[in-house]
């Protein structure tokens, strides 16, 4: 294997108190993936520290110190898109989701947290929409999202097509569940102030693992971006509780 970087995850991008956001830690293993990826994430990625990224073939693995945090693979992204929501059922998809803001089991998280504000976080709040399987949000990426070429970085867009399968899966406070895998195939980046929905809806569940898939959807109708998630629900009930008492 050959070491090709380092990156570090930034308090700012937690998903968990103390562990980066999955969908932004992802991307950022991603960026040095050509096409389509899937990133599998096998430990909590830390926060304000070095993770070593090593290329062996076509995968690439992040380390922190020794220990193997996630890994990127070329894959391939499938969806079947379901009826993008009208202006009014993505209201009260936001209203149904902040009603439920006070059971939220990580309600700091870069993504999706209710305790966080819209200048520093996505604030991505994908309730249901009403009589239909869809979890949905409008997202307007902010100016500071933007790379040098002026388009939203990729790791927001992950970031972006993270949580919303998470709520999609519908399990409310009952269950609590990890990123285990996110597989993103990114069509165009968008522009900073460009109005998106985010979307997702569950495909099924087998075991612990729960699957779900996502999309990024423009004014004109089209997918942007698009994604494969599975979660893990979590059973060790002392890493339950820390998670939800430092949230």
């Amino acid at each position: 294997m050959n070491e090709i970087g380092t990156f570090e995850i930034a308090h700012r991008f937690r998903g968990p108190p103390q562990s980066g956001n999955g969908g932004y830690t992802a991307g950022m293993i991603a960026r040095q993936m050509d096409g389509p990826a899937r990133v599998k994430l096998r430990k909590p990625p830390p926060l304000d520290a070095p993770l070593r990224l090593m290329r062996d073939g076509d995968t690439v693995n992040a380390y922190a110190g020794e220990t193997f945090v996630a890994s990127a693979e070329p894959a391939s992204v499938s969806i079947e898109l379901p009826q993008v929501p009208d202006a009014a059922g993505l209201e009260a998809a936001r209203e149904t989701f902040l009603e439920e803001a006070a059971s939220h089991s990580i309600p700091g998280c870069f993504v999706c947290g209710p305790k966080r504000t819209p200048e520093d976080a996505l604030c991505l709040f994908t309730g249901p929409v009403p009589g239909s399987p869809v979890n949905a949000d409008v997202w307007v990426p902010a100016e500071d999202y933007a790379g040098d070429d002026g388009l939203v970085r990729p790791e927001f867009v992950w970031a972006a097509l993270d949580c919303p399968t998470a709520f999609a899966l519908r399990h409310g406070d009952t269950k609590l569940c990890l990123l285990g895998s996110l597989a993103v195939e990114v069509h165009r980046r968008p522009t900073p102030g460009e109005r998106l929905i985010a979307m997702a809806w569950k495909q099924g569940v087998d075991g612990r693992k729960n699957y779900a898939d996502g999309a990024l959807v423009d004014a004109a109708g089209e997918v942007v971006a698009a994604s494969n998630a599975v979660w893990v629900e979590l059973t060790d009930p002392d890493m339950i509780a820390a998670i939800r008492a430092g949230a």
